[in-house]
């Protein structure tokens, strides 16, 4: 049987006729009557890694700074001009490197914190930043914040206006680490006992007491260096030393003598003023007495003691015109017992109106 032209005509292929010359590209691959390639497509060539990256990288991490920025400068441009890889590579050099001048700063600022210029006496020649900590005795300062052993302050001769003074250093008892607190109070009170001649100073009334005591760290090392600060707040900066402004008519509460005229007794104050007694005054000492050794026995203990031993010696020696009205009595508060002090002092005072004569016989 025979087939149509038309029938046999849809069991022949359908081909496409090839385009024109020049117009191949034009054509998609899956076009009919075009056969794709078999197999895999062949893979595109690896780019390479800049050489000049992988040197940043390295000079970063060891801190060759200079070295890492110029070869990091060239790993960019040739990156870029070449198309290669590494760019992450000079990007980690560079902060590598950006960490050692981190570093290195901090260590450089730490350290200029830790020292200062001084001549072969051991004094501050100029104004140094410092940790109040790293501060000499007799070195002046000024720019102390608070309390804080952080923030620096400027260390200078004591013949520039200034506003306070390192005093006095000393030792704290090899215990074992008994906490923030307790090392402060201890080195507080050390501190006290130990600064107190200058309380006699003329500017005593303006001076702020500061102990900047070890840290833990540096406990657990053996360090048991406390150092201790007179701050000035009064209404000018200081130019002298402390040492050079103690007032000659004051003396230590403990320092005082049977016979001794004071003006009124100054509440708070380790050092009182004397006067002459043929002058107006307020009280006069008429004893002074040690108190029995042993274990500190507590403040209340302690006054009574002092009160008894006073109320015992007060009528002894009196002038019969010159009788007081009143009996005051000091003794030592713990940090002074515990520096070994046992002195009690007795005096008689008048009330309405001041004495102008020796209340004691000659």
């Amino acid at each position: 049987m025979g087939l149509s032209p038309d029938a046999l005509a849809s069991f022949l292929p359908v081909t496409t006729p090839p385009p024109p010359d020049g117009d191949q590209t034009d054509v998609p691959a899956s076009a009919p009557g075009w056969v794709a390639p078999h197999g895999p497509l062949p893979a595109a060539p690896r780019r390479r890694t800049n050489p000049f990256a992988i040197v940043a990288l390295l000079c970063g991490l060891f801190g060759l700074v200079l070295f890492a920025i110029g070869f990091a400068v060239a790993a960019f441009v040739q990156t870029g001009r070449r198309g290669e890889r590494g760019r992450g590579l000079a990007v980690a050099g560079l902060v590598a490197a950006a960490a050692w001048v981190a570093v290195i700063a901090a260590v450089l600022v730490a350290t200029s914190l830790l020292t200062a210029d001084r001549d072969e006496s051991g004094h501050v020649t100029g104004k140094d930043k410092l940790l109040p900590g790293m501060l000499h005795v007799g070195d002046c300062f000024t720019g102390l914040e608070g309390v804080s052993s952080r923030s620096p302050v400027t260390a200078m001769p004591c013949s520039r206006p200034h506003e306070g003074e390192a005093v006095a250093e000393l030792r704290l008892p090899r215990d074992p680490w008994p906490g923030d607190r307790e090392v402060l109070e201890r080195a507080s009170d050390a501190c006290h006992y130990k600064t107190a001649q200058l309380m006699k100073s003329r500017y005593a009334e303006h001076l702020e007491a500061y102990a900047i005591p070890p840290n833990k760290p540096g406990w657990d090392a053996g360090d048991r260096r406390t150092l201790c600060i007179l701050r000035y707040i009064g209404p000018a900066k200081l130019t002298v030393p402390l040492a050079e402004t103690l007032d000659p008519s004051k003396r230590l509460w403990r320092e005082l003598r049977r016979g001794d005229c004071l003006a009124a007794w100054a509440e708070g104050s380790i050092a009182q003023s004397l006067l002459p007694c043929d002058k107006a005054h307020w009280s006069q000492v008429y004893a002074v007495y040690r108190l029995p050794s042993g274990p500190y026995p507590g403040d209340k203990a302690l006054q009574r003691k002092a009160k008894a031993g006073c109320d015992a010696r007060w009528p002894d020696g009196f002038s019969p015109r010159e009788r007081p009205e009143m009996v005051r009595f000091a003794y030592p508060v713990e940090n002074e017992w515990k520096a070994g002090i046992r002195t009690a002092v007795c005096l008689g005072e008048a009330d309405k109106k001041p004495l102008k004569k020796s209340m004691l016989r000659r």
